[in-house]
């Protein structure tokens, strides 16, 4: 799977430059037929730089242009590549596209780091990286999927792999030589060692949840009744008029859902349909909507305009996740604020403050999150639980002495989960699924 494909690697429309990339067999020797000067090209050391002019099959020039070459293996792809920087004229790129396309074939979304993952360049969860990457829509999830891209949970599940692999060794020696005159394992050592690997693979588990609000987001659920100034609020977050906002109850028949960045974590943010007793159609479907929502938010601020609010008793299990807000804190005497209530104006320069202050403390994030491996998505998390299953099943064959057959049958079992997330033994369908995500030119 080396043949040469070629795609834009940068976004489409006008810009200073645009840089198109051919990657795969005779890579360089397909550039170096419309470039002037070929030899120059193909005599160019690997991380280099070539200036000079690119033609069309007719030998008519296109523009002047900067070519990066990397040579197999030192590159992106693991293959031979060129990288065309032109000027970012759409039509340009489009041409020299056009021309390299003639003797490669355009790259499917994600394949240039396909190549890099079949190429052992990347293990897969890295690879997966990459798109969190470039998806990223904060400092801090752009942080997380870096730190991921660098490598620090894969060497944490590789230095797990080789415990587990220990583990597995003293069996399987048990087992082989048990009808020799030779010293017993030791159990307790065994189960010493299995009960770490299930404590570091949990932990991994249960900071899961914090790693995936950093890619997914921190859904924040804006409720309460009609004209608490849920609208108001939406809009002040985004600093922009994005819901509409009238003194008639009962604006917002659905919801509304825009992302932002607060103090550098990935939110979502919902503007919901306020809820009351109503006997209009549509604005009951938009209050139905509005609980479930609220059930599925990590955050639900509810905004209440009287002393106190009026929270629906059908959703007195949420009240460990609702922050209460006194909408338009301008207007009211702070003193009467029940305790724990937070005042919010979204007219005063300060009436974001305390709220902001209020949800990142309840987002619970631990300080130094981002200098940990972490499991930031759905795919990794099974993985994980599997394996922690796996755990569990030979630590319960220990317990009731069922053989070290057994015992080292759930650690192959436990191993083989955490391959899964770095993709030793990959399907095709797996490899399909997670790179048809990427864009084309990644």
């Amino acid at each position: 799977m080396n043949d040469p494909i070629s795609a834009r690697i940068t976004p489409a429309g006008s810009s200073a430059i645009a840089v198109i990339r051919i990657s795969g067999f005779k890579a360089l020797e397909i550039v170096a037929g419309y470039f002037d000067n070929p030899d120059k090209l193909l005599k160019a050391r690997s991380h280099s730089i070539v200036f000079g002019t690119f033609k069309d099959e007719t030998g008519i020039p296109l523009d002047e242009v900067l070519i990066s070459v990397f040579r197999a293996p030192h590159s992106y792809t693991g293959e031979d590549v060129a990288e065309i920087n032109c000027h970012g004229n759409p039509l340009i790129a489009e041409r020299i596209l056009g021309v390299l396309l003639l003797k490669s074939r355009l790259a499917n979304p994600g394949e240039f780091t396909l190549r890099a993952y079949l190429n052992s360049k990347l293990d897969l969860s890295r690879a997966e990286a990459v798109n969190d990457l470039i998806q990223a829509g904060s400092s801090k999830a752009s942080m997380a999927a870096l730190m991921q891209v660098k490598g620090y949970l894969s060497r944490h599940l590789e230095s797990l792999l080789d415990e587990l692999a220990d583990a597995r060794l003293r069996c399987e020696l048990a087992i082989d030589f048990a009808d020799q005159d030779l010293p017993q394992i030791d159990t307790n050592d065994l189960r010493r060692r299995i009960l770490e690997i299930r404590q570091r693979a949990c932990a991994l588990y249960e900071e899961g949840s914090h790693a995936r609000k950093l890619r997914e987001g921190i859904r924040i659920c804006l409720a309460g009744a009609p004209n608490a100034g849920k609208s108001s609020l939406f809009n002040a977050f985004l600093k922009q008029n994005r819901a509409i906002v009238t003194p008639q109850p009962g604006t917002t028949r659905d919801y509304l859902e825009e992302s932002f960045s607060l103090e550098g974590y990935p939110v979502v943010l919902l503007d919901t349909a306020g809820i009351r007793e109503s006997q209009d159609s549509i604005e009951r479907e938009g209050i139905k909507r509005s609980l479930e929502l609220m059930h599925g938010a990590d955050i639900i601020l509810y905004l209440y305009e009287e002393d106190a609010p009026d929270f629906p008793e059908e959703l007195g299990n949420l009240q460990d996740k609702v922050i209460f807000a006194a909408s338009k804190a301008d207007m009211r005497p702070l003193a009467k604020l029940p305790q724990g209530h937070i005042p919010v104006s979204a007219l005063s320069p300060d009436g974001l403050k305390l709220i902001s202050k209020s949800i990142l403390e309840r987002m619970q994030m631990p300080d130094n999150i981002l200098e940990r491996p972490m499991v930031t998505n759905a795919r990794h998390l099974a993985a994980l639980q599997r394996s922690i299953a796996a755990l569990d099943m030979a630590l319960g064959a220990l317990d009731m002495d069922a053989g070290f057959e057994f015992v080292a049958s759930d650690l192959i079992q436990a191993s083989s989960a955490l391959e899964d997330i770095l993709g030793v033994v990959p399907t095709e369908d797996l490899l399909g699924r997670i790179f048809e995500n990427f864009c084309i030119g990644k």
